[in-house]
């Protein structure tokens, strides 16, 4: 199934598997450093390279021939494309009002900590 948005497709498949790798990279030399692997065995890091690519490299391929996926991954692209994105001056004013409210909110839990502790050091 090829549409139309099944570059943007690819692109977020490639993402994800370069992201898996990542993480199966970064595991894989926390493990090989508890365990002491780098003793163990030779060239431990060129091993952890490549297995990490290799997953990445599966999961694309998985996900990349998987129909149900890019059937899914295309029905989310294209509700994407109909959102209704804010524009900038909506979004800083949006951003605005959440700091003051945040502010404001502090200020009163702040307040409320104060009265609290003053209330519980009379009784006690």
């Amino acid at each position: 199934m090829e549409s139309q948005h099944q570059k943007w497709v690819n692109i977020s498949y490639l993402a994800l598997a370069i992201l898996v790798g990542y993480i199966v990279f970064s595991g894989g030399m926390k493990i090989s450093g508890t365990y002491d692997l780098e003793a163990r065995v030779r060239n431990i890091e060129l091993l952890m390279r490549i297995l990490s690519i290799v997953c990445g490299a599966l999961l694309f391929l998985f996900l990349y021939k998987h129909e149900k996926s890019n059937q899914f991954m295309n029905e989310v692209v294209v509700e994407l494309s109909r959102v209704t994105w804010p524009t900038q001056k909506e979004t800083t004013s949006a951003t605005i009002v959440v700091i003051i409210f945040v502010i404001i909110s502090g200020l009163v839990l702040g307040l409320f900590d104060y009265i609290w502790t003053v209330v519980m050091k009379n009784v006690l």
